[in-house]
């Protein structure tokens, strides 16, 4: 369904045609409720089982965004399901996982407080789901991510070449170690300092003096830390580095209902009304993110 098409400026476009086999698709069950389901990639034989009928991967390619497929019973028809090109949020919640993934809400407030640009190189420890990867890339970052576990890496790379038939892959490296034990490798193939770093680790001012060098003066480093106490060791362990702690930030989001709605009188007419209300979708504490300013010119952290 996704064709890649590469422009001077090295910014990738998408153009939109009838989905096809090896893509990957969200449908949405039509009946009351509207859930949602990631589906693919897309394979002729292969059924996706419901409680409203076998959905068949055959039936689904060849069909355009918003078309409405049936689903097969042992009686006949059952429901429909509407077929839509997933968005990177919905892909990053609804695919396989391995891991937590870094939500959208804590992404995109990264990809702000890194000021990332077109063509950035970009240093992220912790690869995870690659949730956070994909959307660096997005952002026209160039990417290199490192996870510990190879199992781990091998599957998020899987992850980012089933998004829109591996749109993002051009820009990411992965690559598998520890942070300090792998950092003179990446370097060797980026041929320069990066513009921004990311840290999705337990203690990252554990690896901190070994990066430090390899990052642009008066750029930054973001930590990605669930805990206030690891806040607190952050901020300990950069007081005598040239790090400027210039932002801690705890991102929420709170999602409205906002629709209009039925009043039932039975002695009137039935009016209509506006409905204003939080929803009832969980939500929570995530972690916290710490922004650190590169405040010297110098390669090595001096104590």
């Amino acid at each position: 369904m996704w064709a890649v098409t590469y422009k001077r400026v090295g910014i990738l476009r998408r153009s939109f045609s009838t989905f096809k086999e090896g893509d990957v698709v969200l449908v949405r069950d039509c009946s009351r409720g509207g859930k949602t389901t990631l589906l693919g990639p897309l394979t002729p034989g292969r059924i996706h089982g419901s409680r409203i009928g076998n959905l068949h991967h055959t039936d689904i390619i060849g069909v355009n965004s918003r078309d409405r497929v049936s689903t097969k019973t042992n009686s006949g028809s059952g429901g429909q399901f509407m077929i839509h090109q997933p968005t990177l949020e919905e892909y990053v919640l609804h695919c396989k996982r391995q891991c937590t993934p870094i939500y959208p809400k804590d992404a995109s407030t990264i990809i702000n407080m890194l000021d990332i640009g077109a063509g950035d190189k970009i240093l992220e420890a912790g690869t995870g789901n690659a949730g956070l990867t994909m959307y660096l890339a997005r952002a026209g970052g160039i990417v290199h991510t490192v996870e510990r576990s190879k199992e781990r890496s091998v599957h998020a790379k899987q992850i980012v070449k089933e998004f829109r038939n591996g749109i993002l892959l051009p820009s990411i490296s992965f690559h598998v170690g520890v942070l300090s034990e792998t950092i003179d490798m990446i370097v060797q193939s980026v041929d320069s300092q990066f513009d921004g770093m990311v840290l999705d680790m337990p203690m990252p001012w554990t690896q901190l003096p070994s990066v430090f060098g390899y990052l642009k003066p008066d750029r930054y480093v973001v930590c990605y830390l669930p805990s206030m106490s690891q806040v607190i060791d952050l901020v300990r362990a950069c007081q005598p580095w040239p790090l400027l702690v210039e932002d801690i930030i705890e991102v929420d989001w709170r999602k409205w209902d906002v629709r209009t709605t039925t009043i039932r009188n039975p002695d009137e007419a039935n009016e209509e009304a506006i409905v204003c209300r939080p929803t009832h979708t969980p939500g929570g504490h995530t972690a916290f993110l710490v922004k650190l300013r590169k405040c010297s010119t110098s390669n090595t952290l001096q104590e």
